[in-house]
């Protein structure tokens, strides 16, 4: 497993040199909730294994975080009352990708939301967090 370098903000959650608000972890994927959402319960999906993007992950990198993505879509959904998702992923600066490591949105959506691919939305707040994960955990059982 490729480990991702000392200074990405990704390898370090997974190494838990920082904190992140878990949604899923199984063994080769690993789903948070974004600290600057473009909507609420937008959820962040990656490998375990490092790949800058989606062009460099092998293909069990990239089936596993597609299948973990596929079972989080709904609970996403249905723990935000959303009427649909966006799924996502920038490869390279001018796509939009700002953390060098192969990532998946799931953004909520809902019909009057103002959704942007290139402005990070305001930062996460602990207990609307905290009510979010517990949320979307709940969906998943």
């Amino acid at each position: 497993m490729k480990e991702a370098p000392a200074d990405n903000i990704f390898g370090k959650i997974l190494r838990r040199e920082l904190p992140s608000w878990e949604i899923h972890s199984d063994e080769l994927s690993y789903a948070f909730l974004d600290i600057f959402p473009q909507s609420e319960g937008h959820t962040l999906v990656i490998p375990r294994s490092y790949s800058e993007n989606i062009l460099e992950c092998s293909t069990e990198e990239l089936a596993a975080c597609m299948a973990t993505v596929r079972r989080l879509m709904p609970a996403v959904r249905r723990a935000m009352g959303a009427g649909g998702i966006t799924v996502l992923t920038n490869t390279g600066i001018e796509a939009g990708q700002s953390v060098p490591y192969l990532h998946f949105h799931i953004i909520p959506r809902h019909g009057s939301d103002k959704v942007s691919l290139y402005t990070p939305g305001a930062m996460l707040q602990e207990e609307d967090a905290r009510r979010i994960q517990q949320a979307i955990r709940a969906e998943l059982h």
